[in-house]
Order: C-alpha cells, then structure tokens, then sequence
C-alpha cells in the first residue's frame, strides 16, 4: 500500500474526529504501529486542531497599561478635594508691594513664557489623546475579529459533534466522494438522511475556492444533475443543503461561480462518488 496515498485518502482526520468504522479504525491503529509516517500525520492533525482552538488568543498591546493609568492619575487630579477657603479671622495682612516700571517686564515675559507653555502642553495632551483613541480603535477591531474567529470555531466544533452523532445513525448512508483523475488528492463525504432526506456534506481535502468562486454539490438523478445546495466555506465543513434529495445514484462536486449555478462545469468538478 502506498503510505502517502493512505494519509491522503483522510482517513487520519477521519479516526482523528472519531468518524471511521470500526474496520477503519482498526486497519488506522495497525498502519500506526508499523509506519511511522502514519503516527506523524496523526499527531500533526492533532496538534493541529488544539492549536486552532487556542489560536483566537489576542495579546493586549504592551503601551495599554502605562497609557490607562497615566489616564487614571490625570483623572484623579482633576477631580481631587478642594483646599479649604481660609476662615477671615485667620487671614494675615500682606505687606503692599510697590510695582515698578521694570516690573511690568518680567511680567509680561512670564505671561509669554506661560503662554508658550500652555499651548506646548496643550499640543502635547491633545496628541495624547489622538493616541489614546487610535489605540482603543485598535483594541476594539481585535475584539470584533476575535468575536467572528469564535463564532467560526465554534460553528466548526458544532459541525464535528453532529457528524459523530450521525455516525451513530442506523438510517444515515454514509456516501464517500474519492477525487476525480484530475484532482486525485481531493475527499469528501456525504450524510444522507434516508427519513428526512437531508443531505450533509464534510470535506474531508478540498482546496480553499478561489475569489468569487464557490463549490456546489450535485446528486445525480436518473443520470441527471441536480443542486443540492451551496458549500459555505467560511462557517465550517458541515451543512444542510436548501434542497432535500429524495433519491441519487451519485453525488458530484463542482467549482462554480458565488451563488451556485443551474448546471454543472464539467471541468470543474473536484470529487464524484455512487451512492
């Protein structure tokens, strides 16, 4: 048997995901106890999936800290206690200053100088501020690709656990979808409700579609194709098609253009398997 054949047939992230017969299974363990090619597809499959699960971790930037309690002291001091206004009996007399003619000057170049102050002061805060609000911008776009990352891991997660519950299923065929003499390498699997007629595709090797291009899957009805619904590839491998199929000889996979189309591309097909 050809090794790298067998690890690319997906069976390693069939056993893996729980979804392989007991045959397969069995055969998957002795391939791993002989070849150590086998063990090392399963193990980097495996580390694979827990780091997807803790890759969504962002890291706060390192300036954030510093900045919020630099925040929080001005804060503070904006909103200290007041001093106390001194009782009248406790005022003491000032002795009278006599002002100059030459005291008006230094007067007047400290207010300049107060003034030049100010203003570098007030540029430095507002530039401050600018930061500050770039820097939360910042915060709040990781936060909302972490939400979507989540939402995407857990739709996944969700998509794995129903294939396993199916597995289980005495009315579900299970259909595998081996690449076409063109594209050898690809894999999928078909969950056929024989009750409800509802069809589940998981794509085991197919690659991502390309901009503006979708994959569509197809049952194959008295040597005729029909759309079985649309491959949303951003929420996971695992769906329900819009339409049911109440009876196929095959089920085919194509590249189309977004939103599917009312025929097939023949050359565009990636995977075909009977029923």
């Amino acid at each position: 048997m050809n090794i790298k054949e067998y690890i690319s047939s997906g069976i390693v992230e069939t056993y893996v995901l729980g979804l392989a017969s007991a045959e397969e299974a069995e055969e998957f363990e002795r391939m791993c106890a002989t070849h150590a090619e086998v063990r090392n597809a399963r193990d980097l499959f495996e580390q694979q999936l827990e780091r997807n699960a803790i890759a969504v971790g962002v890291q706060p930037p390192r300036k954030l800290k510093s900045l919020i309690l630099s925040e929080i002291e001005i804060d503070a001091q904006k909103h200290a206690p007041k001093k106390p206004m001194i009782e009248p009996e406790k005022i003491e007399r000032i002795p009278v200053i006599r002002i100059t003619p030459a005291f008006w000057k230094y007067a007047a170049a400290a207010s300049v100088i107060l003034l030049a102050a100010s203003t570098i002061l007030n540029f430095y805060f507002f530039n401050q501020y600018k930061k500050t609000e770039e820097l939360y911008g910042q915060l709040l776009t990781s936060n909302n690709r972490l939400v979507s990352e989540y939402k995407i891991l857990q739709a996944k997660t969700d998509n794995y656990a129903a294939a396993m519950d199916m597995t289980n299923d005495t009315n579900m065929a299970i259909v595998k979808l081996p690449g076409v003499p063109e594209h050898p390498a690809n894999r999928a699997t078909v969950y056929w409700d024989k009750r409800s007629k509802d069809v589940y595709l998981f794509v085991n090797n197919l690659p991502a579609p390309p901009a503006g291009k979708q994959y569509q899957l197809w049952a194959i009805v008295n040597g005729r194709p029909v759309d079985a619904g649309m491959v949303n590839w951003e929420l996971g491998n695992m769906k329900a098609p819009i339409k049911n199929v109440f009876s196929a000889q095959a089920f085919a996979i194509t590249l189309e253009k977004e939103g599917g189309s009312p025929t097939p591309t023949p050359n565009e097909m990636y995977v075909l398997g009977n029923t």
